[in-house]
């Protein structure tokens, strides 16, 4: 599970205590977090991790101690900004994922935004003028054209998705034509998840059940006054003086499954906490604690970060040097109309003003010493040289761009890696592409092969890392089988083996749940997977990595339900 609005929301009222709390210390405990002790009548460590699984932002009950061997940009900035600050306030945006914390230094103030949004988790500095000062995960226009986080952009926050409506603002009517709205087979938690803001699949799922009996009641058949009664149950605490009553979930060994800030009926066995930080604590201890490989993995993180990081440099710089089309442009004209115009240019003239294309007068910088034919061949010198630096630059980034895309690909298989032969999986492939060092480490066992389920008479494969896609794909695959994958984000390959058959849509759902499942989308409501023949599918420039066409795309929920698993 991940942390959702209404937890958030609990844990800022939590927080309200520490306001005016002065930061002792600031640390990263691992490449992606951020710790901050507080005093405020005694020492309190705030811990903001931007992991893609386990994001989170809460008090620990143990001292933060550092796992970062150098001193990364932002720790520095961080020491600048928000070392000996004070905490001045601490918000959150309506309906978002996202706490703010508003700090007053002696440098001035600033700000570090706690983004709990899944893969898409980030810790952010900005400055005083609104601007990105640094961030755990920097983002540059290859990966979000629209949503740039680099050091010196301007912070623009996750915008709200346009189909939603926040759930205080329906009335009893369009509760009523909300679920009259639903497809004959959505469930309600589906329905709310899907078109409400806010509103995270298990939240959904207590409405369902306090409103109907069920968590998977059909949207249809519920009662509009009672899904409308049930979500303001829920949401009480934010607009009046409701108490939160935080809660752990426990499964039959007393293992903490869940955490909520409100008491989880749709759970047989709950527990209340104090604060909904020691719930959070409980869960997220429990979960890391689990990973017998927990070291291995994060030292393979790193690497990975490491790796990303670089590249995002060489990146930055090459996108620092690249010239303007126009600018380009502008020096061949320049050169062409002092040619056409040549008569007309006076000896010793510093510029002239010469009509462009258009029939506009375009001013024309000259050297005085030279004759308007040596004036053109010195545009036209330059415009060459701009040219070939425009192409080379493009040839630079169009070669990184395959290369982070492969390391997301890698942080996925990570990720998702259940044993320590298929970490080790994935630090062969980083040495393979020049981006570990050679170590001498125990060779694992290899991983074996793709997972392999069988549904309605359908064999479905499905990759869990890169070499395992590359295989499905290009070995085990003929040209009518159809082919899926997650739409725009790393993940598993999946194939469906027809024989020529037509391959029922019930199929094509249960191989794209397992795409979904086999993704950093895992756990989300609602994932779109794309679904072609493989004859339409190209390989890439890095194993795993491929591109497609003729696609459609089908939404399903990240989560593998039916079929036998024979891998």
């Amino acid at each position: 599970m991940y942390v959702d609005y209404l937890t958030l929301a609990c844990l800022r009222d939590q927080l309200d205590r520490l306001l005016g709390a002065r930061v002792q210390q600031v640390l990263q405990p691992d490449p992606l977090s951020v710790g901050l002790e507080l005093y405020a009548g005694g020492r309190f460590q705030l811990l903001l991790s931007a992991h893609p699984q386990y994001a989170r932002v809460l008090l620990v009950p143990h001292k933060l101690r550092r796992g970062v061997e150098k001193e990364t940009p932002l720790l520095l900035l961080l020491r600048k900004w928000v070392r000996g600050a004070r905490l001045a306030d601490i918000t959150q945006p309506q309906w978002e994922r996202v706490l703010s914390f508003h700090f007053e230094g002696r440098v001035g103030a600033c700000c570090l935004v706690a983004e709990v949004m899944g893969r898409y988790s980030n810790v952010i500095l900005i400055g005083p003028d609104g601007c990105v000062l640094d961030a755990l995960k920097r983002v540059g226009p290859e990966v979000n054209r629209y949503r740039v986080t680099l050091p010196g952009r301007p912070y623009q926050p996750p915008p709200l998705p346009v189909a939603r409506r926040p759930p205080t603002a329906l009335t009893p009517t369009e509760w009523s034509a909300l679920l009259a709205s639903a497809a004959p087979d959505d469930s309600l938690a589906q329905l709310l998840t899907g078109r409400l803001l806010g509103v995270s699949p298990q939240v959904a799922r207590e409405v369902a059940l306090r409103a109907t009996g069920s968590a998977a009641t059909p949207a249809r058949a519920a009662n509009p006054l009672a899904v409308a009664a049930a979500i303001d149950e829920l949401l009480a605490p934010l607009e009046s003086k409701a108490v939160w009553r935080p809660h752990v979930a426990l499964d039959e060994h007393g293992a903490v499954i869940a955490f909520a800030p409100y008491e989880p009926r749709q759970f047989q066995r709950i527990e209340a906490t104090p604060h909904i930080c020691e719930a959070m604590w409980r869960y997220f201890e429990q979960q890391l604690s689990a990973d017998p490989y927990a070291a291995a993995r994060q030292q393979v993180e790193e690497l990975i970060d490491r790796a990303r990081a670089r590249l995002q440099r060489t990146l930055e710089q090459l996108q620092a040097q690249a010239v303007d089309e126009a600018q380009v442009e502008a020096l061949r004209e320049a050169g062409e109309l002092l040619l056409a115009y040549q008569a007309q240019v006076p000896r010793g003239a510093t510029s002239i003003a010469l009509p462009d294309y258009t029939g506009r007068p375009r001013q024309i910088a000259l050297d005085p010493l030279l004759t308007p034919v040596e004036n053109a061949q010195e545009y036209f010198r330059r415009y060459h040289k701009a040219a070939r630096a425009r192409e080379e630059v493009a040839t630079r980034v169009a070669q990184l761009t395959p290369d982070l895309a492969y390391l997301d690909q890698l942080a996925a298989d990570l990720a998702l890696a259940e044993t320590r032969p298929e970490i080790d999986e994935v630090y062969e492939a980083l040495l393979a592409a020049g981006w570990a060092p050679q170590q001498a480490r125990p060779r694992s066992k290899q991983t074996g092969g793709p997972r392999r389920f069988e549904y309605e008479g359908f064999t479905i494969y499905v990759g869990r890392n890169a070499r395992q896609n590359e295989l499905i794909t290009f070995e085990y695959a003929s040209p009518a089988d159809l082919w899926l994958h997650v739409r725009g984000l790393p993940g598993a390959h999946v194939l469906i083996k027809s024989g020529g058959r037509p391959v029922p849509e019930a199929v094509v759902q249960k191989a794209a749940a397992l795409a979904a499942y086999y993704s950093p989308a895992r756990g989300e409501s609602r994932v779109g997977v794309d679904v072609t023949e493989r004859r339409y599918v190209r390989r890439g420039d890095r194993p795993g990595l491929v591109s497609y066409r003729n696609e459609r795309t089908v939404w399903v929920p990240a989560a593998v339900s039916g079929g036998s698993d024979h891998h």
